[in-house]
């Protein structure tokens, strides 16, 4: 018994250290993890990834890059930057035919992609669910009374 005790809390180790490097620990070097929920910026970013986002201000932005800014409306968009003009940014997502209808606000970029991790966003909602929560409870529960049993 003690064996499988052993594997689960291995299991549980691991799965608490990937979830502190890869959505925890990224905020404190200014990396924002967002999740992609849409397919505009295929094949490159599908829908479901993790984008990691290096923060930044508008002006280290250049054509070419992928950039997350801020609408009017407050949503995270994260495409392509075609060019700057005088009216503001003009982006693309790449499955996208035509460029944006509207020109982003250099003041709401956010930053760049840094990286995508494919489907980190499915993993991370698996593993902030209240259905994982329960079980991790439940079995911490259990592990402290086997623990608590053993010692006396």
């Amino acid at each position: 018994m003690n064996k499988w005790f052993r594997r689960l809390d291995t299991i549980l180790i691991l799965c608490s250290a990937c979830y502190v490097l890869l959505f925890a620990c990224p905020t404190t070097f200014g990396i924002l993890p967002v999740r992609v929920l849409s397919g505009s910026m295929a094949p490159e970013i599908l829908e479901g990834d993790m984008a990691y986002i290096r923060q930044c201000k508008e002006n280290a932005v250049v054509p070419g890059d992928v950039i997350a800014f801020r609408t009017e409306n407050d949503q995270l968009v994260l495409h392509r930057l075609i060019e700057k003009t005088s009216e503001g940014l003009v982006t693309k997502g790449d499955a996208n035919e035509h460029e944006d209808f509207s020109t982003a606000d250099p003041a709401n970029v956010v930053g760049t992609l840094l990286f995508c991790l494919p489907k980190g966003a499915v993993w991370y909602e698996k593993i902030t669910s209240w259905k994982t929560l329960g079980i991790l409870l439940f079995y911490s529960g259990i592990r402290m009374i086997t623990i608590v049993h053993q010692k006396f």
